[in-house]
């Protein structure tokens, strides 16, 4: 569990997180988004006890996180947005190191490393140099560092980021699996396109927390409209003319697809596609376009 009760946390003197108060309880899968400078990695920082809280209480699985930051680094694990400057090691020596300065030893050592190698897919190249590594097999390094002692709550700053697709399915995975083991998981997106899995959504602008809800756009009556794009095989037309009566806007992109703007009142976004289906034409896809979460945080600092 994380508790955050008026977190306040400063940099250089200017303040980054600002009387922050939420709580993660175990198995949530928070996804936090904002625009930059909105604090989600001071947010990520601050959980990870890399920087201290200059007001207010941090506590995770029990432990204050001004008091007893090591306590707290035993149950959490961590992985940056950037890439570190390895050292020239193998990447099972690099392992073995974290590994051995948690309290790690012998055979519990051997096979915390194993199992880390092996769940981020890096068994084949534990014996090459770090340093030779392109950047997505360092980003799974870098996940594999914070596995090593199957952490009670794992943050991830930007997770995408220098993966490629199969190495962003294994971070879904990961996210996916966290409720079946109780584990917390947050993660920060900078561009708002945040992937399936996830159970809890916070907003943060400036440092400070706008919205904390569940992660799907219905438990958001507040956006009053949404924006959507829909792959209508050669009927994008006539698609057009079907939902005309429920749509606030309609563009026909070609004759494959649409972009039309949903009012909330009028229903949810599977309401227009029942529609185009009893109407006989055929549906191809429909995505929110941009992302639902990046229409949310638009919403939310839209002035009133």
């Amino acid at each position: 569990m994380i508790e955050c009760d008026r977190l306040t946390v400063e940099r250089l003197g200017a303040v980054v997180l600002d009387r922050l108060s939420h709580t993660i309880h175990a198995g949530q899968t928070v996804a936090v988004i904002g625009r930059t400078a909105a604090g989600k990695t001071s947010l990520l920082e601050t959980l990870a006890t890399a920087i201290p809280p200059q007001a207010g209480t941090l506590r995770i699985d029990g432990n204050d996180a001004a008091t007893s930051p090591t306590a707290v680094r035993k149950v959490v694990g961590y992985v940056p947005a950037g890439l570190p400057a390895w050292p020239t090691i193998r990447v099972d020596e690099c392992l073995e190191l974290f590994a051995a300065s948690g309290g790690l030893r012998g055979h519990r050592l051997a096979a915390s490393v194993a199992q880390s190698l092996e769940t981020v897919g890096l068994t084949a190249l534990a014996g090459s140099r770090i340093d030779t590594l392109p950047a997505g097999q360092s980003k799974r390094l870098l996940l594999a560092r914070a596995l090593l002692h199957d952490p009670a709550v794992l943050l991830l700053d930007n997770p995408a980021a220098d993966l490629d697709p199969p190495g962003q399915r294994l971070v879904e995975d990961l996210v996916n699996a966290a409720h079946l083991v109780g584990r917390v998981v947050v993660a920060a997106y900078n561009d708002a396109e945040v992937p399936a899995g996830f159970s809890d959504l916070l907003v943060l602008s400036e440092g400070r927390l706008l919205r904390a809800g569940p992660c799907r756009p219905d438990a958001y009556p507040e956006v009053s409209s949404w924006q959507v794009r829909i792959a209508c095989p050669d009927a994008a037309h006539q698609a057009a003319q079907a939902i005309g009566h429920i749509a606030t806007s309609t563009e026909v992109l070609d004759t494959h697809a649409l972009r039309c703007v949903l009012a909330t009142r009028r229903g949810p976004v599977h309401e227009a596609i029942s529609v185009l289906v009893r109407a006989g034409l055929p549906v191809a896809g429909c995505r929110y376009d941009p992302p639902w979460p990046a229409q949310l945080l638009d919403s939310l600092e839209r002035p009133a």
